[in-house]
């Protein structure tokens, strides 16, 4: 080989030795960027050419700069994807009973259960003296005390929904707005690597950053084609393909404004009689909520299934505790008729659509425990005025019977007439009924004041929190209660039947409770319940943490910048530049010397 051929081979050494130190250095300025994954170089020879003659052999031509590879282990990047789905799905679980611990814990200043106790407190003086009306003051003060505090904790519980609901739709936007920015990487890549000379290294470090967030969401799997372009199935329905990414759509109910995510490709559509499209979402719901929360179906991956769980589909009451009643959202959640209905349907349902919500099923437990109260503390007031309803004792002017605790849109009793068979039929189902007696004493023919049976399907025929309030006109007079026979003897009889209300266990926290419980001790059932649930996702929160952190550092091995290395790099590249260099200096030196001589 000539010298100017030499020439050539010391170019190439200086080219490859600098490209190679601007790869270092481009590693070492980007030590603390996220997601950036370290570039290698390669090096490789060059063509050789045959020599002529009786001693013939391949003579080199240098070194090139062959490629700059993208360090990545897909088992590795799989196994952080899934553990930061997982941990985040327990962080949003942990953080969501954080904030009911807080709600049901202090609220402006005063624990609920202390209002409980106050009732109840307050239940015991009156049962000891029910005539002194500073024990009925007490008494009425307590009672609107714990009606204020109940409904509170209600609205708290209401507000933490809708909270959770702004996040869900947050992350649905976040995840579409994902999906649109890995497609158009997807396209930015290919066009850069179509030609198969160069690698779009830190555009592929942008997507697999994306990748990673994306995983944080729900359960993905990832597949890169041979293109060039990466293909996302976001919990088992495509989402990014080489054609576009799907967006995911939400459906908004338009009872409680809540959102849930649905895939706008597995929308079916019916056409009704007028020619009208109509959409069926049912095959379309990006999560079944009903299915069994179980790391090994890893249906506890992503933090908006957790949000979707936390949150429920409605503000739960007594209600969805109620294995025995009928509601047409049980009956749409379920997919079956009123006549298919039963209890264990209805136990199904708390199961499947209740207990996995969080802030739904402390909600029902919460608002059942209330119901309780109100409706016991009312049904002795009943019972008291029902003994002698033609003194007008417990009654109110109109001849009602007087309720401490009130529904906010409908009365309590209603005066109806019946035919002696229909009074029979309603006795017989245990409705309760008064018989009316005129000015003068005298019974009313076939009139009654009937209870206005709660209807599961019918809010504001219910006594929950939602719909309580206390008696404003007992507030303000609470010397109406009165009790005392129209003969001025002393009622002690009621206080005695509150007390007992108060002591027996009547009260199961849920469907799956075995024991009855008395409302102070349901309480403090429900509050263990919180307290053991908190305690449970803050351990699984702490190890999916864990998890997550060895996970990374294994994959830091791979994809990690050591800047130790890279300075060893970049100390061999300038040894390499600098031999090149002098390589270069000893072939001018020989030309030099050779143009001398020759001249």
């Amino acid at each position: 080989m000539s010298l100017f051929g030499d020439l050539y081979i010391g170019d190439s050494g200086l080219r490859t030795s600098q490209n190679a130190l601007n790869t270092v250095a481009h590693n070492l300025s980007n030590l603390n960027t996220p997601g950036y994954v370290r570039q290698q170089v390669a090096n490789t020879d060059t063509t050789y050419t045959n020599t002529t003659g009786n001693a013939k052999f391949r003579v080199g031509d240098g070194v090139k700069y062959a490629e700059c590879r993208h360090v990545r282990d897909a088992f590795l990047d799989a196994t952080y994807r899934n553990e930061k789905g997982r941990c985040d799905y327990y962080e949003k679980s942990y953080a969501a009973m954080t904030e009911i611990e807080d709600i049901l814990g202090e609220l402006d200043g005063a624990a609920f259960k202390g209002s409980l106790q106050g009732l109840w407190t307050s239940i015991q003086n009156l049962s000891t003296s029910p005539n002194d009306n500073t024990y009925i003051s007490l008494f009425v003060s307590k009672a609107a005390a714990f009606m204020e505090n109940a409904t509170s904790v209600y609205s708290s519980f209401i507000e933490l929904q809708t909270s959770l609901n702004k996040q869900v739709i947050q992350s649905v936007n976040k995840i579409n707005s994902i999906g649109k920015q890995i497609h158009e990487l997807n396209k930015q890549i290919t066009k850069i690597e179509v030609a198969g000379v160069e690698h779009a290294n830190d555009l592929r470090d942008k997507r697999d950053l994306l990748i990673d967030e994306l995983a944080g969401y729900g359960n993905i799997d990832c597949e890169e084609q041979p293109n060039g372009m990466v293909t996302i199935r976001f919990n088992h329905n495509d989402f990014v393909t080489q054609n576009g990414a799907f967006e995911m759509g939400m459906l908004i109910d338009e009872d409680t404004g809540f959102a849930s995510p649905y895939w706008t490709q597995n929308v079916r559509y019916t056409t009704d009689e007028k020619g009208v499209r109509i959409p069926d979402y049912t095959s379309a719901q990006v999560f079944d909520l009903s299915e069994e929360i179980s790391t090994k179906r890893d249906t506890d991956v992503g933090s908006l299934r957790a949000l979707l769980l936390a949150r429920g589909d409605h503000a739960a009451n007594y209600t969805d505790l109620d294995v025995n009643a009928c509601t047409d959202q049980k009956l749409k959640a379920l997919g079956i008729t009123k006549g298919q209905y039963n209890e264990e349907y209805g136990l199904k349902y708390y199961n499947d659509y209740v207990a996995k919500s969080s802030v739904m099923n402390i909600m029902a437990e919460f608002d059942n425990i209330v119901h309780a109260v109100t409706t016991a503390v009312n049904d002795v007031l009943f019972d008291a005025a029902k003994m002698n309803p033609v003194s007008g004792y417990l009654l109110n002017n109109d001849g009602s019977p007087m309720q401490l605790f009130l529904k906010s849109e409908s009365p309590a009793y209603k005066k109806v007439v019946l035919t002696t068979a229909e009074e029979q039929e309603l006795r017989a189902q245990g409705v309760k009924l008064m018989e009316v007696f005129d000015k003068d004493g005298k019974r009313v023919e076939h009139t009654f004041w009937q209870y206005n049976e709660e209807d599961p399907n019918s809010p504001y025929s219910l006594y929950n929190c939602a719909n309580l309030k206390i008696n404003e006109k007992l507030l303000q007079m609470p010397a109406l209660l009165k009790f005392k026979w129209e003969e001025d003897s002393v009622d002690y009889n009621i206080g005695t039947a509150l007390i007992e209300q108060f002591q027996k266990g009547t009260l199961y926290l849920n469907p799956n409770a075995t024991q009855m419980s008395t409302f102070e001790s349901c309480y403090e059932d429900l509050m263990a319940q919180v307290s053991n649930s908190g305690y449970v996702f803050h351990q699984l929160t702490e190890f999916q943490q864990l998890a997550v952190e060895n996970a990374d550092n294994e994959r830091q091995t791979v994809i990690g910048v050591s800047s130790d290395e890279e300075l060893e790099h970049m100390i061999m590249y300038q040894n390499a530049y600098n031999a090149a260099s002098r390589y270069i200096t000893v072939v001018n030196d020989m030309l030099d010397t050779l143009i001398s001589v020759g001249a």
